[in-house]
């Protein structure tokens, strides 16, 4: 009974260190840029136009080049989940339009209300040279010392991680209140994660961090084995 209760006190101390309990927060769709637009409705045929997204304060605005003329739009993400909106010129009156559907891998689809006009469905891609254009801008290189913010209704914790980037492989070295331990893991384009293994009263805890590079500051989850999960933020030292 007693050795139960040590080890269940020794992990409450784990999750109390590493920030473990808060619910992770989902990463929000990068939906920002230029967008080939294609459009279909049963009463016509498919039409495609361009249309740029772009960050404004709070809120995310951009245009739609449609063939009535270039058009404001306003949009929404949440997680995967799209909403875009604008109105477009007639000659019976401004109509106006919702476009609703997710983004992923580089892609957004779903369904077009054109209110009385009936409905219809979109997809948008980006196009080739912007994404050329957006690999080349996410090569980046971590390489060097990063001071984390591990955050949890449980408490939090102050690691600090050493990185050495080569290509997309990641190897450095973790120190903080659980020690001192190797890393390794990946950096693919603005996506990183890397994984420690911490010895804790001859258990080993597998460790995994995910999330993305934003120049110098990363954020994203940390999943502590079984223990529980949490949320990080990152700035780099040098």
């Amino acid at each position: 009974m007693n050795r139960l209760l040590i080890r269940t006190a020794a992990l409450g101390a784990v999750l109390w260190l590493c920030g473990i309990g808060r619910p992770i927060a989902a990463q929000d769709a990068d939906i920002l840029g230029e967008w080939d637009v294609s459009v279909s409705t049963p009463q016509s045929q498919a039409t495609s136009a361009p249309m740029v997204l772009k960050k404004e304060g709070d809120k995310i605005v951009g245009t739609f080049s449609s063939p009535q003329g270039d058009q404001p739009v306003e949009a929404d993400v949440k997680n995967n989940a799209v909403t875009i909106w604008f109105s477009v010129r007639t000659q019976s009156g401004p109509v106006s339009i919702t476009m609703k559907g997710t983004a992923e891998d580089g892609v957004m689809k779903g369904t077009l209300d054109l209110g009385d006009q009936g409905q219809g469905r979109w997809l948008a891609k980006r196009p080739a040279a912007a994404s050329a254009i957006q690999a080349a801008d996410t090569r980046l290189d971590v390489t060097g010392t990063w001071t984390f913010q591990v955050e949890s209704s449980a408490g939090s914790g102050t690691p600090t991680m050493t990185f050495k980037q080569d290509g997309e492989k990641l190897s450095g070295h973790y120190s903080g209140q659980l020690g001192e331990a190797p890393l390794a893991g990946t950096v693919k384009g603005t996506a990183i994660e890397f994984t420690i293994d911490i010895s804790l009263e001859g258990n080993t805890i597998h460790i995994v961090y995910a999330g993305a590079v934003e120049k110098d500051a990363l954020k994203g989850t940390v999943k502590f084995g079984d223990l529980g999960e949490g949320t990080f933020t990152a700035k780099k030292k040098s």
